[in-house]
């Protein structure tokens, strides 16, 4: 167990089971514990705005299942170094460029580049990192706490409520 406080959050416990201290220092594990959650954030970029939320994906075969998926892997990546190339030029941390709006951007201007001439496409790229530039996003305050909380997924059910003595019949 490591005990631990970070600045402006309370007292918290790790478990853990790498118990040489050695090769496991405790501030490298509490490090990658909190960077989990940039993980995190990628897979909800890839879930909620990538796949748009699609409960399922479209193939019906395996091997297409498997290509589907490394299709839209490809896809993040390919926005992810678009982004990092942008935040090199800008000279910003790559998490400062905004994934969606760089998501958007790009598929609007690759829609361009479909019906344009092979010889418009390397000025359609400039542009296209020009105006990823306006998306960067502020820089993050170390000092602000988001405490965990669990979403309520979205239905498209009405939501049974319970009646009693105070609700309507």
């Amino acid at each position: 167990m490591i005990n631990y406080q970070r600045p402006g959050h309370p007292p918290q416990r790790l478990l853990t089971s790498l118990l040489d201290p050695v090769r496991y220092p405790a501030a490298e594990i509490i490090d990658l514990f909190h960077e989990r959650w940039e993980l995190e954030l990628g897979y909800g970029e890839v879930k909620t705005d990538l796949l748009v939320r699609q409960e399922a994906l479209r193939s019906k075969s395996v091997a297409a299942v498997t290509q589907e998926l490394w299709g839209h892997l490809l896809v993040y990546n390919l926005v992810r170094l678009e982004m990092e190339r942008v935040a090199a030029e800008a000279e910003v941390e790559p998490v400062r460029v905004s994934f969606v709006a760089s998501l958007r951007l790009i598929r609007d201007e690759w829609l361009w580049c479909a019906v344009a001439s092979p010889g418009a496409i390397p000025g359609h790229l400039r542009r296209l990192r020009a105006d990823l530039r306006y998306f960067l996003l502020p820089g993050r305050q170390s000092e602000r706490c988001y405490p965990r909380a669990v979403k309520l997924k979205m239905s498209g059910y009405p939501r049974a409520r319970p009646r009693g003595p105070t609700a309507p019949a």
